[in-house]
Formats: structure tokens, C-alpha cells, sequence
């Protein structure tokens, strides 16, 4: 990281109003920008040790500039807030798969730089010394939004637990068949009645036939899959009346 590295937001006013821009339109944008930086700079370096320095603002065309620091001196090599915040946007813009891995307040920072375009001011521009410069617009508001979207769809849709555990369940044992070589049986847990086919055939049949139709708890290695919180099948259980 260079301590030379510089970024720098305009905000266009509409047409419609000569160019001008309303300054409450461009604070909620400085602020969005800001904090963008601010989770850029946590997210490439694991922790906040950047600061950004307002090192230039020219009000007759809504720009400022910022330069990056390093917050306090530091052994360890420390990633550039404004490159990360760069390679974000190209991300989001393209609707690339690993903007979905992207931190969510970075992500809606970006959706509030762009929200109001072509309502609340006509576009905005954000360059760099060394990139080409990227700008704030619908269209980059559109896809910010999808990202968003597909991100906080992740975190409500985690699934559940997926393998095997030895566990114990409290139910009553139903409907046994040992007509076939894998004897089976379903077992209704006692909250919910929640049936959980179950294969006995490790499982002595006197044990089998005292657990029958009677609360017990059963003990044996159970199988869950990430879409459902049961278990599909409980493999071989000791019953346990």
C-alpha cells in the first residue's frame, strides 16, 4: 500500500437544476462513501488500522478527495481500503458471483452512494489514481440492490446441520416391519410427533417388541441432511424404555 493513494467522489446535480447539487444529497453520499471505505479497509486487512484523510474538496464541482493512511505505525503488511473499495464496485457492477461474498455494509454502502440517481442528482464519478474511473449510476444501483438482496437471502437460508451423530430421541416406536432383510421402523418423537424412519436391524427383537407403541428413548447414530432439522433416519438404535 502507498501512502500516496488518493480516491475521489463527484456528485453531479441534475440537469435540470444547472448543474448544482443539493449539499444534503451530497453528505448522504459522503457519508455512504466514508463508510464504504471504512468496512473496505476491515474487510482487506481483518481490522480498521486505516484512516482516510480528507485532503481536498472543491465545493463549485461536489468533489472530494481522500488520501489513505496508515492509523498508527505497524510491522505487519497493511492492504489498501481504497483498492478493496475499487475492486468492490467492478465486482457489484459485473454481478459477479463473489460480490455475494462481499460485507454486507459495504454492499448497501454502495446502494445508498447510487440511490436517487436521475431523481436527487444526475450521476456521480468515483477515480483513482491508477484505475479507470467508475461511475454512480442506475444502472450500478440495479445490480448493488440484486447483490444485497441475494446476500441477505443467504444469511435468512442457512440450512441446517448436515452428517451423522449419535444422539438420543424421546418418542414412541410405530409401524415396525421386519419382513424385509433391513428391519425398520418409524419412530414419532414425543414433541410434535415429528416420524423418523428408523433401520433396526441391529437391534435385538425383544427389544424392539417392549419399545413397541411405549414412550422410550432411543440411542443410535442419526443422519441429517442441511434441509430439513431432523434427522432421515436413525441407524441401528439400542432402545431404551
Amino acid at each position: 500500500m502507498t501512502d500516496e493513494n488518493k480516491i475521489t467522489l463527484t456528485i453531479h446535480g441534475l440537469e435540470a437544476f444547472g448543474g448544482e447539487i443539493d449539499a444534503e444529497v451530497f453528505a448522504e453520499k459522503f457519508a455512504a462513501f466514508l463508510k464504504g471505505l471504512a468496512s473496505s479497509d476491515e474487510a482487506a486487512n481483518g481490522a480498521k488500522v486505516l484512516k482516510f484523510i480528507l485532503s481536498d474538496l472543491r465545493k463549485n464541482t461536489a468533489t472530494a478527495v481522500l488520501s489513505e493512511r496508515q492509523a498508527k505505525p505497524s510491522s505487519e503488511p497493511i492492504n489498501s481500503g481504497i483498492d478493496f473499495f475499487a475492486d468492490s464496485l467492478s465486482l457489484i457492477r459485473e454481478n459477479s458471483p463473489k460480490a455475494r461474498r462481499l460485507p454486507k455494509l459495504l454492499v448497501e454502502q454502495v446502494v445508498l452512494l447510487n440511490k436517487g440517481v436521475t431523481k436527487r442528482f444526475e450521476f456521480g464519478e468515483i477515480k483513482f489514481l491508477d484505475r479507470e474511473p467508475l461511475l454512480l449510476d442506475k444502472f450500478l444501483e440495479d445490480r448493488a440492490k440484486r447483490v444485497l438482496s441475494d446476500i441477505k437471502d443467504a444469511e435468512t437460508n442457512l440450512g441446517f446441520f448436515a452428517g451423522d451423530v449419535y444422539a438420543s430421541f424421546d418418542g414412541v416406536l410405530k409401524a415396525v416391519d421386519f419382513q424385509t432383510t433391513a428391519k425398520r421402523g418409524t419412530l414419532r418423537l414425543s414433541i410434535g410427533e415429528v416420524p423418523i424412519l428408523c433401520n433396526l436391524s441391529g437391534v435385538d427383537i425383544k427389544d424392539v417388541r417392549e419399545a413397541l407403541d411405549r414412550r422410550a428413548r432411543f440411542y443410535g447414530r442419526a443422519a441429517y441432511d442441511s434441509g430439513h432439522p431432523f434427522p432421515g433416519c436413525s441407524t441401528s438404535p439400542r432402545l431404551r424404555s
